[in-house]
C-alpha cells in the first residue's frame, strides 16, 4: 500500500472514493473486488476521523428488535457473521450484560423472550465459523449471579440480568486498513493526506468528472479523474458539496458530537455492560479493553460547520459525561485523572436537535444518487454511522455505480474473501502453534501480534531469529508498518498501524525506539524526530493525526 500520486493524477478511474473511514475503505474494497479500477483519497490519515471514535462493538442487531426493524436485524446478523468469518483475528465474540428490573419492558421475562426471538432469527449465525468465533445463545441470570459478576449493583433494584454475545473489534482501526490493503492488492490506489477541494465538472456543469485536490504532504495541487465519484466524506460532505455551482442534496443536515472515554482503571467486569445512568433513561456502555475501561457514548448537538471533533470537546462535556458514568455504578468515582484518552467524532442526525433532548442519530444509511436527486451525473453520496454494516452498504453503492458505468456486477467476493491476515484458521489455535515454535516470545506479545495481524504475525516473527536483542521484534513490527502501510507521521504509526499508543501512555523507551526507526526510514533530522515524539506524548485523542502533515 503506497502513495502513488503520479498514477493518481494521470489515470482516469472507474470509481473515485473521497473519504478514508470505514465506509470509504469498504467502498474501495468492493469496487476493486468487482473488477473496477478504483482510487481513494483521504484528507488526513486513514481511519483518523469519526471512524476512529468507536466503541468497537460489532452489533448483531439485538437493539433493533425493540423497534421491530427486522430488515436491520437480519442485515446486522449477516454482517457480524461475515466479519467473524473473514477477519477472525480482528473480530471476536464478546459477552454483554444488561441488568433487569421489575419494570415490565426491562423484566427478566421480557428480556428472555427478546433473546429467544433473537436466537431464532439468527439460527444460522455460526455457519462457517471456527469454534472460537461462534456466538452462543442469550440467556437471563438471577440477581445472585449478577451480583457475583458486579457486586457494586447490590443496592440497586436489579432483579438479575440479560446476557448475550455480540462481537468486538480488538483494534477497530485495523479493520478498515485491512479493507484498504485488500483493495490495493487488487490494483486499487489509496492515498492519505490528499484533500479533495472541489469537483471537476464538464462544460455543461451537468457531470462530475472527478475532484480537484491537494497533496498535503507535498503541497501541490492535483486533478483526479473518474467516471463515478463517491462522496464518503461523512461530516465533511457538506463542505465538499458546497463547492458545486448548483444546489445539491446533502446526505446529512445536522450533526452530533459523540465522545467515548478510555479510563485507566480496571473494568468493573469482564463483560460489556449496558447500564442506565441513575436519574435518566440514558444507557451507557462500559467495556473491558486491554486491561482498561472503554466507556461511551456521550452525545450533544453540534451547530455550525464540521471541524476536528477533538477541538470542540469542552470541560462541560467531560464533566457531564463523567457525572453520568458515575451514576451508572454506585460508588464509582471516575475523575479526569482517570482519563487516558478521548475519542471524539461528529455523527449525522436523523432530524434537527430538540432543546434538552439527546440528538437522534441517523438510523438508516442514506445513499444519494445525485443524477436522480439533482440532475448531476457521475456523483453518488453515502452517509451512515455503523461499522457493522459498512461492507453491505458498500455492496449496494458499488452496484449502483456499476450500473452507471454500464457494467454488470457479480455476487460480491467480499462476502467470503478473507481480509489480510484472516487465513489463520482459528486464531486461538494459530496462537498456540506460534507459541510452540517461538517460546522465546512473551505470551502477551504473541497474543497482541495475532490479534492485530493474524497470519501475517508469522512474517514479523520470522524476521527476528531466536536470541535476537529484546527490541528486535518491536523493530520488525515497526518496519513492516512503515514500509507497507503508508504512515506519514509517528502518530499514524503508533495510533493506527501498531496500536502501541492507542490504549494509554506509551513507555518512553518504546516511543523513542519508534521515533528512531521511523526517522531512519524516512530521513528525518533530529528536530523532526523530537517533534514527532513530543506530538504523540501530547495526543489525547485518536480522532485526528497526532502531528499535522507537512513536507
Amino acid at each position: 500500500m503506497q502513495r502513488d500520486i503520479d498514477t493518481l493524477q494521470s489515470k482516469t478511474f472507474d470509481i473515485l472514493v473521497v473519504g478514508g473511514g470505514i465506509y470509504g475503505a469498504a467502498l474501495l474494497r468492493e469496487a476493486a473486488a468487482q473488477g473496477l479500477s478504483a482510487a481513494l483519497v483521504e484528507q488526513a490519515d486513514f481511519v483518523s476521523a469519526t471512524s476512529a471514535n468507536s466503541l468497537k462493538i460489532v452489533h448483531g442487531g439485538l437493539r433493533y428488535l425493540q423497534q421491530a426493524d427486522l430488515p436491520r436485524v437480519f442485515e446486522s446478523i449477516r454482517e457480524r457473521s461475515l466479519l467473524l468469518r473473514t477477519a477472525p483475528h480482528l473480530v471476536a465474540p464478546f459477552p454483554c450484560l444488561m441488568p433487569t428490573t421489575r419494570s415490565l419492558m426491562k423484566s427478566r421475562l421480557v428480556m428472555w423472550a427478546g433473546l429467544l426471538i433473537n436466537d431464532i432469527l439468527s439460527w444460522n449465525r455460526n455457519a462457517g465459523l471456527v469454534p472460537s468465533r461462534r456466538i452462543p445463545r442469550g440467556r437471563t441470570i438471577s440477581r445472585r449471579a449478577l451480583l457475583e459478576i458486579l457486586p457494586a449493583l447490590r443496592d440497586t433494584p436489579a432483579t438479575g440480568a440479560a446476557t448475550w454475545t455480540d462481537a468486538f473489534a480488538y483494534d477497530s482501526e485495523r479493520l478498515p486498513l485491512a479493507m484498504i490493503r485488500a483493495a490495493t492488492a487488487r490494483g486499487a490506489l489509496a492515498a492519505n493526506y490528499v484533500r479533495a477541494d472541489g469537483f471537476l465538472l464538464d462544460g455543461a456543469q451537468k457531470r462530475v468528472l472527478g475532484v480537484r485536490a491537494t497533496d498535503l504532504l507535498a503541497g501541490r495541487p492535483l486533478e483526479i479523474r473518474a467516471a463515478v465519484t463517491i462522496d464518503a466524506a461523512s461530516e465533511f460532505s457538506r463542505r465538499l458539496l458546497s463547492t458545486l455551482p448548483l444546489r445539491t442534496t446533502s446526505p446529512d443536515v445536522h450533526l452530533a458530537l459523540a465522545v467515548n472515554l478510555i479510563l485507566r482503571t480496571p473494568p468493573p467486569a469482564q463483560y460489556g455492560l449496558g447500564l442506565q445512568s441513575a436519574g435518566s433513561h440514558r444507557l451507557y456502555f462500559i467495556a473491558p479493553w486491554r486491561g482498561l475501561t472503554l466507556a461511551g457514548t456521550y452525545y450533544r448537538a453540534h451547530a455550525g460547520a464540521p471541524v476536528p471533533a477533538a477541538s470542540i470537546v469542552g470541560d462541560a462535556d467531560i464533566d457531564a459525561f463523567l457525572d453520568a458514568l458515575n451514576r451508572c455504578i454506585p460508588g464509582t468515582t471516575w475523575t479526569r485523572g482517570d482519563i487516558v484518552g478521548i475519542h471524539a467524532g461528529l455523527l449525522p442526525c436523523a432530524r434537527p436537535p430538540e432543546p434538552d433532548r439527546e440528538p437522534a442519530l441517523l438510523h438508516h444509511s442514506r445513499i444519494t444518487d445525485h443524477a436522480r436527486a439533482d440532475g448531476l451525473e457521475g456523483l453518488v453520496s453515502v452517509c451512515s454511522i455503523k461499522y457493522t454494516t459498512a461492507r453491505g452498504i458498500a455492496e449496494d453503492v458499488i452496484r449502483l455505480a456499476a450500473r452507471k458505468l454500464g457494467r454488470r456486477t457479480k455476487t460480491s467476493p467480499t462476502r467470503t474473501e478473507l481480509l489480510p491476515g484472516g487465513d489463520c484458521g482459528d486464531p486461538a489455535d494459530y496462537e498456540k502453534t506460534l507459541a510452540a515454535a517461538r517460546p522465546d516470545v512473551p505470551p502477551a506479545e504473541l497474543s497482541r501480534l495475532v490479534r492485530l495481524y493474524g497470519s501475517e504475525a508469522r512474517a514479523i516473527l520470522d524476521a527476528v531469529p531466536a536470541g535476537s536483542p529484546p527490541d528486535a521484534l518491536l523493530r520488525a513490527e515497526l518496519l513492516r508498518a512503515i514500509r507497507e502501510e503508508a504512515p506519514a507521521n509517528l502518530g499514524d504509526l503508533l495510533f493506527r498501524r501498531t496500536a502501541w499508543a492507542s490504549s494509554g501512555d506509551i513507555p518512553a523507551g518504546r516511543l523513542d525506539l519508534a521515533a528512531a526507526v521511523m526517522a531512519a526510514e524516512r530521513g528525518w533530522d533530529d528536530a523532526r524526530r523530537r517533534a514527532e515524539a513530543d506530538a504523540v506524548r501530547a495526543a489525547r485523542t485518536l480522532w485526528y493525526p497526532a502531528l499535522a502533515a507537512r513536507p
